[in-house]
């Protein structure tokens, strides 16, 4: 421990100040079950307590191996303790008996008579659910070995009589009073501890109260600082991954612009490199049309009109009935001129048959050609 020699120092002028209390009804030293038994309820107790909860399971028990088979339950309705620590020392004092029965198939202790003081310091500590407080104590009243038991109630105070270290541990603190207390002085100075114990117990349970209250508000305190923390935490990683998508869709959509900006001038260009060719596939497509233009070429009904050609023919027959006339006139008579008329009329219609013809087929014709211009149109 540190700053041994002061504290040394300070613990002999605390021993000389500390009176041992009044005697306490206990077990016997040459009963070392009811011992381990007593030391159990004393433990972060009183002696008051610890003797009526010892009185009270000797009137309800039978013997030791009864107390053995107890539950935890059990033993504290027995006890009648109402502590803190009431379920934690009923369990420590079955797991210790029961490992007691385990090794002696029984439940005594008259084995570590026969051994060694360091054997019977290994067995003792070594026994499930033991605590340093109890195995001292065990040691000290049954054993011969020394020992000074030390529990957190006079850690306490020994830590506000400044006559530790306070970052010392309570199996430290117990070593070294058992080094810097002679063994003869381990009992009166055990009793003396125990009494101040007993005296300050209460302003102790309530300065432990007060201090179980503060540490678990540290504690809430703590843990609502821990979950600010992580949520802010939380909200900057969110931040962060929000930033980082809006980075990823601006440069998304700036790549997307890029791509589209290169296809429209990739369009473009193409589009300027095919307009001369469509041009020139435009004009070929477009001269055909012009050149055939139906209602240009092909007007049948004005150029080929067959009425004004028969009327000229007929215009035409009647000068050339004259001329013969004339020229029959003077070889015949006026009877023979009546005679020969109709045969003239019949020659002339003979003659003027074949044209008639010849004006009907181009007729057809030209309605031929007419029709097939509509079709294309």
């Amino acid at each position: 421990m540190k700053n041994s020699t002061q504290y040394a120092k300070k613990m002999t002028t605390l021993l000389r100040k500390l009176s041992p209390g009044k005697p306490r009804r206990e077990p016997e030293r040459d009963d070392p079950i009811g011992v381990l038994v007593y030391s159990f309820m004393l433990w972060e107790s009183t002696s008051t307590k610890a003797s009526s909860a010892w009185l009270k399971l000797q009137s309800e028990l039978v013997d030791y191996n009864e107390l053995r088979v107890c539950t935890p339950d059990e033993l504290i309705e027995l006890s009648g303790d109402a502590s803190e620590e009431a379920l934690e020392r009923a369990t420590r004092l079955r797991s210790a008996m029961r490992d007691i029965y385990n090794r002696e198939h029984g439940v005594s202790l008259d084995s570590l008579k026969d051994m060694k003081r360091s054997e019977v310091r290994h067995y003792v500590e070594s026994l499930d659910g033991i605590v340093p407080f109890v195995a001292a104590r065990l040691l000290s009243c049954c054993f011969d070995v020394h020992g000074v038991p030390v529990d957190e109630q006079l850690k306490q105070l020994l830590v506000e009589s400044d006559a530790i270290d306070p970052d010392a541990e309570v199996g430290e603190i117990a070593g070294w009073l058992s080094r810097n207390i002679k063994a003869d002085d381990g009992d009166g100075a055990h009793r003396s501890f125990q009494a101040w114990v007993d005296q300050e117990s209460r302003r102790l349970k309530q300065a432990a109260e007060r201090r179980r209250i503060a540490e678990a508000r540290d504690r809430d305190e703590r843990i609502k600082q821990r979950r600010t923390e992580r949520t802010a935490v939380a909200k900057t990683r969110r931040l962060e991954k929000e930033e980082a998508a809006a980075r990823r869709l601006a440069k998304a959509e700036a790549a997307a612009r890029r791509s589209e900006a290169r296809e429209e001038a990739a369009a473009q260009a193409a589009v300027k490199k095919a307009a001369p060719k469509k041009q020139a596939a435009v004009k070929k497509k477009a001269a055909p049309k012009k050149k055939a233009a139906p209602k240009k070429k092909a007007a049948p009904k004005k150029k080929a009109a067959p009425k004004k050609k028969a009327a000229v023919k007929k215009k035409a027959a009647p000068k050339k009935k004259a001329a013969a006339k004339k020229k029959a006139a003077p070889k015949k008579k006026a009877a023979s001129k009546k005679k020969a008329a109709p045969k003239k009329k019949a020659a002339a219609k003979k003659k003027a048959s074949p044209k008639k013809k010849a004006a009907s087929k181009k007729k057809a014709a030209s309605k031929k050609k007419a029709s097939g211009t509509k079709r294309r149109k």
